[in-house]
């Protein structure tokens, strides 16, 4: 009997975006006309892929494969989050929540059922962070972030948008022109880990323009928040 391969662990985050770029990639260059509906969630982009299907079969078939890495990922997380939730519900203290009540929560048949359910999940978990290497240089890790963060990036730069007049009225004239790439990255919106790298690069520079009233200005202040925890993640310890 031959041996089995090793399963290889989940898609690691930098691996779901490339995921998900790829799917969007493969979508635009067949002018996939439900494209206004994307969102670059990865469950979103499973839904997408499975339910929005006016393109080529050959698309459909590598999308749905795609999908199919994506779900192992989407699992992989929610092991995760249950595992978290058993151990909160389980912690010492009055507010214990005995096995018999996570039985029910979980759908199972037993309390020993429940809790031979996270010593599993323990395993899996366990075995899986083992098998799976962290970002291993400042792009990996660029990526890893960008896909956390996408969504608060997106609203942060149509915050900044919005702000214009308030951002006008400093009688910057670099903060504006920094101001008009954001809109201008804005309107060509695809959620691409570039796209957003890019606006977090933008509300640095806003921030490094207003100087000292960025943080008069909400939306500028949130802006430059989140550049400094881009550059946090990106800097090399012995560089920061």
């Amino acid at each position: 009997m031959a041996a089995r391969r090793p399963l290889d662990p989940p898609p690691s985050p930098v691996e779901v975006e490339r995921i998900v770029e790829e799917i969007h990639r493969r979508r635009l260059a067949e002018d996939d006309d439900d494209l206004h509906l994307w969102s670059d969630a990865p469950a979103d982009v499973i839904t997408y892929v499975l339910e929005h299907r006016r393109v080529a079969r050959r698309v459909q078939v590598a999308d749905a494969r795609a999908a199919l890495r994506l779900i192992r990922a989407q699992r992989a997380r929610l092991d995760e989050l249950e595992l978290r939730a058993l151990d909160i519900c389980r912690q010492d203290g009055d507010q214990q929540v005995p096995w018999s009540a996570l039985a029910r929560d979980l759908g199972v048949a037993t309390p020993q059922a429940a809790d031979q359910r996270r010593d599993r999940l323990r395993a899996t978990v366990a075995d899986r962070a083992r098998r799976t290497e962290e970002p291993a240089d400042a792009e990996q890790a660029e990526r890893a972030w960008t896909l956390r963060n996408g969504a608060r990036i997106r609203t942060a730069a149509a915050a900044l948008v919005r702000a214009f007049d308030d951002i006008a009225a400093t009688g910057n004239g670099e903060a504006l022109d920094v101001l008009e790439d954001i809109e201008v990255a804005l309107d060509g919106y695809r959620a691409t880990h570039r796209q957003h790298a890019a606006l977090v690069y933008y509300f640095g520079m806003l921030g490094r323009a207003l100087g000292e009233k960025a943080a008069d200005l909400p939306a500028v202040r949130t802006a430059v928040t989140l550049y400094h925890e881009f550059d946090a993640v990106t800097t090399p310890d012995d560089i920061a």
